[in-house]
């Protein structure tokens, strides 16, 4: 790294160095009182020990040495509108210490009492040392006060989920970091959520470093929480902090902490003392936190109950989002339906498969396959991408407000020869008879080897199955049919299943499946839905009800997946039409994987 400053270097000269703009007087506390010293070598931080003259050098040389290459080391959080509205938050931002692209990455807080921003010490410092192993680091700027420096933290975390793709980062499994104040800031946004400092609702962090601050408040929704404190620090009592850590783990919570004997307060990295090497194990911990949830995401039951009153899709959702995903048109082979088996008449098909918005491929994401019914194709549930339906924008909304889980949807069709096979009735039902060979010969392949799914590119059977857990397939009228179907010949590779106002006979047959196969009642999930006004509720109702009760060993009517394997809505007023299936499918999407 070019040297362009020293230990000699006045700190005014780093502050007004036109490679910096106007951000360059951010990188020193911008609230005076609380910085000594005229030269980086002999800077000075209230509250805080152990500055690294050195380190100060290095942190202000790469800056400068990024800014002078081209590269964006700063970023405004705040609009210009919002800066003129409160000139405050014109001291704010983002220094940013890239790592590898593609990585994941974590915010780091200094403290300062509430009253100053402390980073060359206390933030910078670990930022850079986090690129160094490859994280992507930012260090915040904020506003002093305790609200409004959650606000700006919570305003952070929207601003990088919102760059991703341009900051070149992974967002999943993060983690905040703080010292002092800057610990409080990370453990309340850990515990409460960007959703109660003015933000919407974005996922918590994988895990918090909360270093010297005498927080002692347990709610019981902590994330996972490392601590790092010295015996003779006087604000922050590692008592205290000892405490807190253990009600942490009482709760279920991992949770570490590290006590270093003689430390005063504000140690920062702690170079040269019995802290060394803290940032380390915090990592770590951190990295351990990452594989755990990634276990954890593997499966995990829904506990959610589903509602008792289906939503109506509100007004604003039936219009585009303003972050909008993506319909794009896929082309496969497969064979003509009735003699699959002999592979005697390739067929080339299409189907629409959605992807979310800001849709990354290093990311897994669930998937849905959404059948169509009668006189339909696979245009008919969620449009194209020059004509979306009403459904694809309301999923568009519910991932943008944090309501669903980012997701693949794909909707085929099981149209065979003909364009209107769909449109005779007598036909339909052979052909969603037939489908299953088409689904997991051509299509479930064509669709999860080319977009990221939990199957990750493999689509051998064995992998499929595997990763069943995280796939699910639906539809209304004679694609509630096609479901069933589905449950007949591919609970194999299928958890979750959506049939809505479409029966097929009575329990015995499905029982009969369920007993037959590798699965048990814990296996599945079978979200159901009709309309009292519907011409098809009464068979529909019939076979759930036969489920429930002639078979309850194997099918158990509940609200949620850790009561039972069956829920059922009778939606009233509801009819055998469009508007009904729009809506039954998107309260099913906002339950399923949304734990």
């Amino acid at each position: 790294m070019k040297e362009y400053y020293t230990t000699k270097t006045r700190i005014s000269e780093v502050q007004g160095d036109p490679s910096f703009g106007n951000y360059g007087r951010l990188i020193f506390p911008a609230n005076s009182g609380y910085m000594s010293g005229s030269t980086l070598g002999d800077l000075r931080l209230t509250w805080y020990n152990y500055i690294d003259p050195d380190k100060t050098v290095e942190i202000c040389n790469y800056l400068k040495g990024h800014a002078e290459a081209g590269e964006t080391v700063f970023y405004d959080i705040y609009s210009d509108a919002e800066k003129a509205a409160d000139p405050a938050k014109k001291d704010t931002g983002l220094f940013f210490f890239k790592g590898d692209p593609g990585a994941k990455y974590a915010i780091v807080n200094a403290g300062g009492g509430f009253a100053y921003v402390g980073a060359m010490h206390d933030s910078f410092p670990h930022a850079l040392e986090l690129s160094k192993m490859g994280y992507n680091a930012f260090a915040l700027i904020y506003r002093p006060g305790a609200q409004t420096a959650c606000e700006d933290l919570a305003r952070a975390i929207a601003f990088i989920f919102e760059h991703a793709e341009e900051l070149e980062i992974d967002t999943s499994d993060y983690s905040l970091w703080g010292g002092s104040a800057g610990a409080r800031m990370v453990a309340w946004l850990g515990t409460y959520g960007t959703e109660s400092f003015g933000e919407k609702e974005y996922p918590r962090p994988a895990a918090v470093i909360v270093n010297y601050t005498g927080l002692s408040d347990v709610t019981g929704y902590e994330p996972p929480t490392y601590s790092a404190v010295g015996t003779s620090d006087g604000i922050a009592s590692w008592r205290t902090m000892e405490r807190r850590i253990e009600a942490i783990r009482a709760n279920g919570t991992d949770a570490e902490i590290e006590v270093f004997n003689g430390l005063p307060h504000g140690f920062g990295l702690g170079t040269g003392t019995a802290a060394e090497g803290w940032i380390d194990r915090a990592v770590q911990f951190w990295e351990d936190q990452m594989q755990e949830r990634s276990v954890q995401e593997e499966f995990m039951k829904n506990g959610r109950d589903i509602p008792e009153e289906l939503e109506v899709i509100p007004a604003e959702y039936r219009k585009p989002a303003d972050q909008e995903g993506t319909l794009v048109k896929l082309t496969y082979d497969t064979w003509e339906s009735f003699s699959y088996e002999q592979h005697s008449q390739k067929l080339t098909k299409t189907a629409w498969v959605y992807l979310p918005y800001g849709y990354d491929e290093t990311q897994r994401y669930n998937i849905f396959y959404l059948s169509h019914g009668g006189w339909s194709n696979e245009e008919t549930v969620l449009g194209t991408d020059k004509s979306p339906s009403e459904l694809k924008y309301a999923v568009d909304h519910a991932i943008q407000d944090g309501r669903m889980k980012p997701l693949i949807l794909v909707c085929p069709t099981y149209n065979n020869t003909g364009a209107r096979d769909s449109w005779d009735y007598s036909l339909a039902l052979q052909l969603t008879d037939q489908f299953h060979n088409e689904l997991m010969g051509d299509l479930v392949p064509a669709v999860e080897g080319k977009y990221h799914t939990w199957a990750d590119f493999d689509t051998s059977l064995d992998n499929l199955k595997a990763s069943r857990d995280h796939r699910g397939f639906g539809g209304f009228s004679m694609g509630s049919v096609n479901t069933w179907h589905t449950f007949q010949y591919c609970l194999n590779y299928f958890r979750y299943f959506m049939p809505m106002s479409g029966n097929m006979g009575d329990g015995q047959w499905i029982d009969a499946v369920v007993r037959s196969s590798d699965w048990t009642d814990e296996d599945f999930f079978i979200w159901t839905a009709t309309g009292t006004e519907d011409f098809a509720a009464s068979g529909f109702s019939y076979q759930i009800n036969s489920m429930v009760k002639d078979y309850s060993r194997t099918f158990h009517l509940a609200d949620n997946e850790i009561d039972g394997n069956v829920s059922y809505r009778l939606y009233d007023g509801g009819t055998h039409g469009p508007e009904q299936s729009n809506q039954y499918t998107f309260n099913a999407l906002l339950w399923f994987w949304n734990n």
